[in-house]
């Protein structure tokens, strides 16, 4: 089973696609291109924090691994 920052991940991710093909199916409506232009950047952004909160979620769960050895994690 997926964790939620791998779902969001892949969803970001299928969206920014999503864009992608709006763009170039666009053609030369410039209102439609600038549109999933700028949504395409939204889902970049999004991609970007998904990345970021997973590895945060990480280093967290091995902060707390290291507490726990420890004994030093408050419950």
């Amino acid at each position: 089973m997926s964790k939620p920052t791998e779902t969001a991940e892949y969803n970001f991710k299928s969206a920014q696609s999503s864009f992608t093909r709006g763009i170039l199916n666009a053609g030369s409506d410039l209102n439609a291109m600038d549109t999933f232009a700028g949504l395409q950047h939204i889902a970049d952004g999004l991609v970007n924090l998904a990345i970021g909160l997973r590895a945060t979620y990480l280093l967290l769960e091995e902060v707390n691994r290291k507490l726990d050895q420890q004994g030093l994690r408050a419950r």
